[in-house]
């Protein structure tokens, strides 16, 4: 006599069959169009990054020089400003590579370069960001303190690991809302990516 165990899995074989199956290409497109999705949407959102960016360095005119930052700051800026535009030529090629891409061995290596190039442009845009914050922290303690002239005239060595600490801690903040903005805006479709690319590994498989 059959036991309870027994006759729920008949029955799940039974209903197994009524059920569709997808093929090797169905699923392979699933996961490409999936993919292309994600990184048309990487694309995108760089782009109206780089859109804010311009738009702040156009319109923001300080209306005090006291609040004014150094030149180097500027610079960093403007730098910061022509990397984003090569990233955003790159994840644009990923999308058209990944559109474009018709064996599972192609999708897998434009996944893993989209992902390595997300990652590259956090890192690097995070660090413009932590060397400019330095630049302002420092500048703008200085400052306040009467100029480099004074300021190292009547400077004692507390004076200086208290221009340490500021900059450290200047550092932390800046890079922390980088980190949270950019985990905000790229780290769903980073997982998602991820994702795809260990989907399409099984297909390999």
């Amino acid at each position: 006599m059959m036991d309870e165990l027994d006759l729920l899995k008949k029955d799940w074989k039974s209903r197994e069959k009524d059920l569709p199956r997808l093929s090797h290409d169905e699923i392979y497109k699933m996961i490409w169009k999936k993919s292309s999705s994600n990184i048309k949407w990487i694309f995108i959102i760089s782009a109206l990054e780089f859109l804010l960016g311009l738009l702040i360095t156009i319109f923001y005119h300080p209306a005090s020089e006291e609040f004014k930052l150094p030149g180097i700051v500027d610079i960093l800026t403007k730098a910061s400003m022509l990397v984003a535009i090569y990233f955003m030529v790159k994840f644009y090629l990923n999308y058209k590579k990944v559109s474009a891409a018709s064996t599972v061995k192609g999708l897998l290596h434009t996944i893993m370069k989209a992902r390595k190039t997300v990652k590259t442009y956090i890192i690097t845009m995070m660090s413009f960001g932590g060397i400019a914050a330095v630049i302002a922290a420092i500048y703008t303690y200085i400052n306040q303190r009467g100029g480099w002239e004074e300021f190292n005239e009547t400077a004692h060595t507390s004076d200086y690991l208290l221009i340490l600490l500021v900059s450290v801690v200047a550092t932390v903040i800046i890079l922390g809302i980088f980190l949270l903005i950019y985990f905000l805006l790229y780290g769903i479709l980073m997982r998602r990516l991820k994702k795809n690319y260990s989907e399409i590994k099984k297909i390999e498989v």
